[in-house]
């Protein structure tokens, strides 16, 4: 008699010729390792918790202030804030899975285009004429030695 070495389990997967199974299995498999889902799977880890927490609170702040768009950015900078900082030091420490940043990428959109909070807009004309003046000092200095090519007494 043959002695198996496989489970019920890996029998099932291996059971059809396709294969389709354990091909849809190793997918699922590689889908929540590249996710990083052991990370945060459940509620039951605490920093998971902590970032569910800190985004509803973010989320009802913006609720809260929906009638006055303009104030959102004001009140509830500080919410955002520590939601942002949490998020970078689990993204850090290799626990942001893909439901957190994809939580923190709906709520940071909401924030930057929706309320059109974030960084003040950079003024670009400063930017520009400095570029323009830096520029111009190469082409006046070649134009005056085109035009004086020799200094001094001949």
């Amino acid at each position: 008699a043959v002695v198996s070495t496989q489970s019920t389990g890996e029998k099932l997967l291996d059971s059809d010729n396709a294969m389709v199974i354990r091909r849809l299995w190793d997918s699922y498999r590689n889908m929540w390792s590249s996710a990083l889902c052991d990370t945060c799977s459940g509620l039951t880890e605490n920093r998971t918790h902590e970032f569910s927490n800190k985004t509803d609170e973010v989320l009802l702040c913006f609720n809260e202030h929906i009638q006055h768009p303009h104030m959102i950015c004001i009140e509830c900078s500080e919410k955002y804030d520590a939601l942002l900082n949490l998020f970078k030091s689990l993204q850090s420490a290799g626990y942001a899975c893909a439901d957190l940043a994809d939580s923190m990428n709906s709520t940071a959109r909401m924030w930057s285009v929706d309320y059109g909070c974030g960084h003040p807009p950079v003024e670009y004309l400063p930017v520009l004429a400095m570029t323009a003046a830096m520029s111009f000092i190469p082409f006046s200095f070649y134009l005056a030695l085109w035009k004086f090519p020799t200094c001094g007494p001949s």
